[in-house]
């Protein structure tokens, strides 16, 4: 969330626990200024003032803000985790990400699979590969969804220095091969 709507979400706050305050105390007439002949008055005074309308259309604009990022749900990119290496020069931080790369670098050149889209975990310093694609209808699978697997955990271990611990392949679907057409 970034510091504009944090703001937003300060201020509209600030206004309900006053409005609150107000609703709870003007029952039991602790707000003297809040009589009902003050609100005739006050709202007389509005008549004409705008001012008011901004400041108005200001709280509309916020709370529909406010709505937005409360109904907004996963939008956000997938969280980032990192795999930690300890050198005798420092540490090494890996993301996710660049992970992900090293494993699209391979399995775009594979031949056979296709449409092929990657999910990586690190869990305490171990790496999980997901891969999910589609393949030719005269492809053997099982030969060639282990030769991609074994090429993706060479790639990663040799480019990172860690073992990798999993590269779990789904095939979805077959995919139509591209036609030459005379």
């Amino acid at each position: 969330m970034s510091i504009i709507d944090r703001i937003i979400l300060t201020l509209l706050s600030l206004c309900l626990i006053a409005f609150s305050i107000i609703m709870i105390l003007f029952p039991f007439e602790q707000i003297r200024f809040l009589s009902t002949d003050n609100i005739n008055y006050l709202l007389e005074g509005v008549k004409g003032n705008y001012i008011c309308t901004g400041i108005g259309l200001a709280v509309l604009l916020l709370s529909l803000r406010t709505l937005i990022l409360g109904v907004k749900v996963g939008a956000d990119k997938p969280r980032t985790t990192y795999l930690v290496q300890r050198t005798d020069y420092g540490e090494i931080n890996i993301s996710s990400e660049t992970i992900v790369g090293l494993v699209e670098t391979v399995s775009n050149k594979f031949t056979g699979i296709k449409n092929i889209t990657t999910k990586v975990d690190i869990v305490e310093g171990q790496i999980f590969v997901n891969l999910k694609g589609e393949v030719y209808p005269e492809i053997d699978i099982p030969e060639t969804t282990k030769g991609l697997q074994n090429k993706v955990k060479e790639h990663i271990e040799n480019c990172t220095g860690v073992n990798v611990n999993e590269v779990k392949v789904i095939i979805s679907n077959i995919t139509t091969p591209i036609r030459n057409v005379k």
